[in-house]
């Protein structure tokens, strides 16, 4: 049943009576080196911790690996998420900077110039266009301000 799993690199064989395993080496010197080619380590009391330990630091390393290779993994996938959101606000930002030049235009087309659309509107109103409504003082004034200039510097 194990081969139809993941199978594993190596299987323990525990002889827990170390001078049988010795006298077993005597009769035959390739016994440890059969077992290793079939992927069987052979340990004893006396190597059992130590054989142990080494599979246990061999899994700490391996999962380090896995673990670093999945940061790396991450931090790509972050790094290219990072850069999208760069790249979405210096457009953004373009955005914002072409809507203030268009706002700006539009503002200059409403307050300044001569007949600008502010004072050509205001001029209808005290003609005695029907308004329920005001402009804002601010706009006003702004508009009343660019034509004040405007007359100064034609005289």
């Amino acid at each position: 049943d194990i081969y139809q799993m993941e199978s594993p690199d190596f299987v323990l064989l525990f002889i827990p009576i170390e001078p049988a395993f010795a006298l077993a080496l005597q009769e035959d010197l390739t016994l440890y080196n059969k077992a290793f080619e079939k992927n069987i380590v052979i340990v004893t009391p006396s190597t059992l911790l130590a054989t142990l330990r080494t599979i246990d630091s061999m899994w700490t390393n391996q999962k380090q690996q896995e673990n670093a290779i999945e940061i790396a993994r991450q931090a790509g996938a972050l790094y290219d998420k990072f850069e999208g959101f760069v790249s979405d606000l210096i457009k953004i930002g373009k955005k914002m900077d072409e809507a203030k030049v268009e706002y700006s235009a539009a503002m200059n087309k409403l307050t300044e110039g001569k007949g600008n659309l502010v004072t050509s509107a205001e001029k209808l109103k005290k003609m005695g266009a029907k308004a329920k409504k005001a402009l804002p003082e601010a706009i006003l004034k702004r508009a009343e301000n660019d034509e004040d200039l405007l007359i100064e510097t034609d005289n």
